[in-house]
């Protein structure tokens, strides 16, 4: 299992259509084969500031969600809403 954290600055002007664009990204890639969580969460400190939080089975269901129109059009869109470069990571949980 993989989590991505992708942080995202957003203008305060874009943040409802950011938000409409999410929503629909979020629900196509929840249906997507090696999905395993995707949700939009907000920061407590700044209403500008959003976190992607995914769950991928492995690099492989990773990649193909890139290559999905749905995440495309979403990565298309957010060249509008995004007020500084997205700050991604890839993670993989600890053994416990």
């Amino acid at each position: 299992m993989l989590h991505i954290e992708a942080q995202m600055t957003i203008k305060k002007e874009q943040i409802e259509a950011f938000l409409q664009a999410a929503k629909e990204v979020i629900a196509a890639s929840q249906a997507e084969t090696g999905n395993h969580g995707y949700e939009l969460v907000q920061s407590t400190e700044n209403e500008a500031v959003f976190y992607m939080l995914e769950k991928w089975a492995d690099m492989e269901a990773i990649q193909q969600h890139n290559e999905s129109e749905h995440f495309k059009k979403f990565q298309k869109a957010a060249t509008n809403f995004v007020a500084k470069p997205l700050e991604i990571s890839v993670l993989t949980p600890l053994a416990r």
